[in-house]
C-alpha cells in the first residue's frame, strides 16, 4: 500500500468515527493514531571514514547538511525527519544527557561488547569510562553554572542554521587546551551533553514519512562514540552499513555485522562506497563486491543481504556542482558498464529534453553522476524494502479492522432499511433482545479473557522457574570454568566471561512459551468467535453480515521482544584489588550469586514485557470482536421516529460509500484474501 492509501485510510477512519458508536469509535480512534505516527527509520551505521556523512546528503538530498570534514561529530546521534507526523517541517530538537544516561552508556556497551569479545575489548570499558568523565569535564568548563541545570533538558529551535548545528553536534576546541581553544567561538558548546539531535524537513523525495539516522562511526578511536552506534541499532527499522571500496568487510566490519544478526534486527543492505577512487573503475569494484558476498557468506551463512555500490562524492557533485575530484571519462565508464543504470540515464536525458528551455551540457552531466552514484537505485532499494515489509504489515492490519466495521455498517443499514419496508412492530422487544445478547457476550468475553489470562500466567510462571534454574546452571558453569577453574582466578585478573550461549537459551526459552501461548489463546478466541456466532444466529430475524468473523491477526502476528537481553550486567569485579580484601573462593561465590541476580532481572523484564504485549494485543482483539458485535446488534429493527425511514437510507448510503472507498484503498481484487487471512 502506498503513501496515498495510508491517507486514504486516516480520511475514511475518521469518516467512520463520526457516525460510530462509543465503542467502535475508540477502536477506530486507536488506528488513526497508528496509522498517523506510521513512520519506519533508516539508520546508516559504518566505520569512520567511509563517506558516510556525505553518503547521507546525497541519499537525502541535502546536499551539504551533514559536515563532512575530519572529524566532526561528537556523540551524537542524528534523526533527519522527512514528512514528520506532526506536520513539522524545519528546525530542530537538541536532547541532553542527564548522569544516568551516561552510566546506561557504559553499563550496556560492557554487554554488547562480550556478546562477541575480542582481545581489544578488554581495556574498552576503562577507556570509555574515562571518555565521559572528560566530556563532563569539557562541557563544565564550556557551559559553567549552567551545566547541571542544562542535563536532562533540552532546547527546541524553530529553525536551524549551520552555526547551530556546529554549536550542538560539532567537536570544537578542547577549552582545556589554551593554545588551541578560540574562547570567542561557541563551535561545540554544548557538543558534550547532547545525546540527540532531532532534525525536521518537509517529506522531500521521498514516497512517504521516514527518519534518516546518521550515527556515530564504528572503529572510532573515541570508543564512546562507537558505543552509541552500536547500542542504537536497536531503535531502526532498516539498516545501511556503509564500507569503502579500500578497505572493505574489515575485522570490525564482520564483528558488526555478527552483532546485528545477533540482535535479530531488521532488515540490512550494504552499501560500497567511494567506487570512484578504485584505479580499476567497474571491474575492480565488481571484484570488491564479490569478495564482500563472499566474506558475509562465510561469516554468517545464509546472509541474504543485498551489497549494492556507488559513491557519495559523485551525488555531491551532480546535487552541488562541485567539481572537485570528478572524472567525467570514469563516471560515464561505469554507466557503460552497467547497463540498467545506463538505461536510466538515457530514458532521463530524454525526459530531460522534452522540458522548457535548452538543456546544458552540466545538466546532464550532473545526473548522469547522480545516477552512477547509486543513490536513486538505493533510495528505492531501501523504500521498496520498507513498503513491502513491517510498514506493509501495518497498513493491512488497519485495512482488516476498519474493512470488518465498514462491512458491518453496511450490513446493519441494509437490515434497517428492510425491516422499515416491511414495517415490522417487534421494535422494543427485538431492542430489549438486543441489550440481552450482547451483555450476555461480554460477559462471555469477560469470562474467557480470566481464562486466557490463568492459562498465560501459569505458562509464564512455569517459565520463570526454568530460566532461574537455566541462569543459575549456566552462571555456575561459566564462573566456576568447566573444569573447576575459574576464568575470574587467572593470571592477569581480567574478568572475561562469555554469556552468549545464556542469553541464546533464554531467547529460545521466552519463544517456545509465548508461542504455547499464542496457540492457546487462538484456539480461546476461535472458541469465542464460534459462541459469540451462535448467539447472534438464535436471535429472531436475524441476518448473517458478510463479515461477523473475529480478526485475530494482532495475536496471531506476535513475536516476543527480546532486546532485554542485549542488556549490560553491571556486575564489575576485578581480583587484582578485590583479592585483597576477601579469599579467592569467595571472589567466585560472590561473583555467581550477583551475576545471576542480574540474569535473573533480565528473565523477569523478558517475561514482564511478554506479558504486557499479548495481553494488550489480546485486548486489541476482542476490543475490536465486541465493538463489532455492538454496531450488528445496534439498531437491528430500526426505528420508530417518523424520519425514520429517511435516516436509514442515508446510514445506508454514507456505508455503502465508505465500504466502497475501502475497497478502492486497498483494492478489491486482495480484499477477501485478506479478510480469509484475518480470520485464520
Amino acid at each position: 500500500m502506498s503513501e496515498s492509501d495510508r491517507r486514504e485510510l486516516i480520511r475514511i477512519a475518521n469518516d467512520m468515527n463520526e457516525v460510530s458508536n462509543d465503542e467502535t469509535r475508540q477502536f477506530i480512534s486507536r488506528i488513526v493514531d497508528d496509522l498517523s505516527n506510521l513512520k519506519p527509520s533508516i539508520a546508516f551505521v559504518g566505520q569512520i571514514k567511509a563517506g558516510k556523512s556525505r553518503l547521507i546528503n546525497g541519499f537525502t538530498g541535502q546536499a551539504e547538511f551533514l559536515p563532512s570534514d575530519v572529524n566532526p561529530w561528537t556523540t551524537v546521534i542524528t534523526d533527519m525527519h522527512f514528512g514528520h507526523p506532526s506536520g513539522r517541517k524545519a528546525g530542530a530538537e537538541f536532547h541532553f544527557f542527564d548522569n544516568r544516561q551516561w552510566q546506561a552508556l557504559i553499563a550496556e556497551g560492557e554487554e554488547l561488547r562480550n556478546m562477541f569479545p575480542d582481545d581489544e575489548d578488554s581495556y574498552k570499558r576503562e577507556m570509555i569510562e574515562e571518555q565521559v568523565e572528560a566530556m563532563k569535564t569539557r562541557a563544565r568548563l564550556r557551559l559553567g553554572d549552567s551545566y547541571e541545570q542544562l542535563l536532562g533538558q533540552q532546547h527546541d529551535l524553530e529553525e536551524l542554521t549551520s552555526d547551530d548545528l556546529a554549536r550542538y553536534v560539532c567537536a570544537g576546541d578542547d577549552p582545556s587546551d589554551e593554545e588551541e581553544h578560540d574562547p570567542g567561538s561557541d563551535r561545540g558548546l554544548y557538543s558534550d551533553i547532547t545525546r540527540k539531535a532531532e532534525v525536521y524537513f518537509d517529506i522531500g523525495h521521498f514516497p512517504y514519512p521516514l527518519t534518516v539516522t546518521d550515527t556515530p562511526g564504528v572503529n572510532d578511536p573515541l570508543l564512546i562514540r562507537e558505543e552509541i552506534s552500536r547500542q542504537y541499532l536497536k531503535e531502526s527499522d532498516f539498516f545501511v552499513v556503509v564500507l569503502s571500496a579500500h578497505q572493505a568487510l574489515s575485522r570490525a566490519d564482520l564483528k558488526l555485522f555478527r552483532l546485528m544478526q545477533a540482535l535479530e534486527l531488521g532488515q540490512i543492505v550494504v552499501f560500497i562506497n567511494r567506487v570512484d577512487e578504485l584505479g580499476g573503475g567497474a571491474e575492480d569494484a565488481g571484484k570488491v563486491r564479490a569478495d564482500v558476498l563472499d566474506g558475509l557468506e562465510k561469516a554468517l551463512g545464509n546472509s541474504n543481504i543485498d551489497v549494492l555500490m556507488g559513491s557519495a562524492q559523485w551525488a555531491h557533485y551532480a546535487l552541488t556542482g562541485d567539481e572537485t575530484g570528478i572524472n567525467h571519462d570514469a563516471v560515464l565508464a561505469w554507466l557503460r558498464a552497467h547497463p540498467e543504470q545506463m538505461k536510466q540515464y538515457l530514458d532521463g536525458v530524454e525526459e530531460i529534453k522534452q522540458g522548457p528551455g535548452p538543456i546544458s551540457r552540466e545538466a546532464v552531466l550532473r545526473f548522469a553522476a547522480m545516477i552512477a552514484s547509486g543513490l536513486p537505485d538505493l533510495r528505492r532499494h531501501v523504500t521498496t524494502a520498507l513498503t513491502d515489509g513491517p510498514r506493509s504489515e501495518q497498513l493491512r492490519m488497519a485495512w482488516q479492522h476498519l474493512n470488518s466495521f465498514a462491512q458491518g455498517e453496511l450490513e446493519r443499514s441494509t437490515a434497517r432499511l428492510r425491516v422499515l419496508e416491511s414495517e415490522d412492530d417487534s421494535t422494543a422487544q427485538n431492542a430489549d433482545e438486543n441489550d440481552k445478547t450482547l451483555a450476555s457476550l461480554r460477559e462471555l468475553v469477560a469470562d474467557k479473557t480470566n481464562e486466557i489470562t490463568k492459562d498465560m500466567d501459569d505458562v509464564l510462571a512455569n517459565l520463570r522457574g526454568v530460566m532461574d534454574d537455566t541462569v543459575s546452571e549456566a552462571v555456575s558453569n561459566v564462573v566456576r570454568g568447566p573444569d573447576g577453574q575459574s576464568p575470574l582466578l587467572a593470571k592477569g585478573g581480567a574478568t572475561e566471561l562469555n554469556f552468549t550461549p545464556l542469553r541464546e537459551r533464554m531467547r529460545e526459552l521466552v519463544q517456545g512459551a509465548t508461542q504455547v501461548v499464542r496457540q492457546r489463546m487462538l484456539s480461546e478466541l476461535y472458541a469465542i468467535d464460534m459462541q459469540s456466532n451462535a448467539a447472534l444466529r438464535a436471535l429472531p430475524g436475524w441476518q448473517e453480515p458478510a463479515d461477523n468473523r473475529m480478526n485475530t491477526s494482532a495475536v496471531r502476528w506476535f513475536r516476543p521482544d527480546t532486546t532485554a537481553l542485549t542488556r549490560g550486567i553491571t556486575v564489575e569485579l576485578r581480583v587484582n584489588w578485590l583479592s585483597r580484601l576477601i579469599s579467592r573462593n569467595s571472589v567466585v561465590s560472590r561473583a555467581e550469586k550477583m551475576i545471576v541476580q542480574e540474569f535473573e532481572m533480565i528473565g523477569d523484564d523478558l517475561v514482564d514485557t511478554a506479558r504486557g504485549d499479548l495481553m494488550e494485543r489480546l485486548n486489541t482483539v476482542l476490543d475490536h470482536f465486541l465493538a463489532l458485535l455492538a454496531g450488528h446488534l445496534e439498531n437491528r429493527t430500526g426505528s420508530g421516529e417518523t424520519c425514520a425511514r429517511t435516516e436509514a437510507q442515508a446510514d445506508f448510503d454514507r456505508a455503502r460509500r465508505i465500504a466502497d472507498e475501502l475497497g478502492s484503498a486497498f483494492g478489491s481484487e486482495h480484499a477477501e484474501d485478506i479478510q480469509a487471512e484475518a480470520a485464520e
